[in-house]
């Protein structure tokens, strides 16, 4: 882990996660929550982040066979591939990127053909709902918000 990076990485499978760090250019990003993140474990203070990751959309299908979506896309930020392009734009802009193991990556397990999953998900992966950020981000609004605040603390 780089203390001096400012946006930490994580990438499992289809899932990428990504974080601003809290003693890099983006600290004023950081959101953090309270959540256990480990089974078993303690309580403690983490940061939020933005979850992208490749699930398939209507996966599920209703007592009448309409397809429908998995809740896990309700997390998502985007895709993987919406993903790995805003940490490239990122990077372009000159922000530092550092690949973080210990980031947690949900939904390693998940089977968005299996209905009984979606219904259980809150359960099953109760952190996530805890720290996604579920706004979309672009890099253009990353980068403006970057600005704004170096001319909030030259004030």
């Amino acid at each position: 882990m780089s203390e001096l990076a400012d946006l930490f990485v994580n990438k499992i499978g289809r899932v990428m996660v990504l974080a601003p760090t809290p003693h890099g250019r983006l600290r004023h990003l950081v959101e953090e929550r309270y959540v256990v993140l480990e089974r078993g474990g303690e309580r403690v203070k983490a940061s939020t982040r933005w979850i992208f990751g490749d699930f398939p959309r209507g996966t599920l299908k209703d007592d009448w066979g309409n397809p429908f979506d998995h809740q896990v896309h309700h997390l998502l930020a985007g895709t993987m591939a919406e993903g790995a392009a805003l940490v490239s734009a990122l990077e372009a802009e000159g922000l530092s990127v550092s690949e973080e193991e210990n980031l947690f990556v949900p939904f390693q397990t998940l089977d968005v053909w299996d209905l009984e999953g979606s219904d259980e998900l809150r359960h099953r992966h109760a952190r996530a709902f805890a720290i996604a950020r579920r706004e979309r981000v672009s890099a253009r609004d990353i980068v403006t918000s970057l600005r704004d605040s170096m001319v909030a603390r030259d004030l």
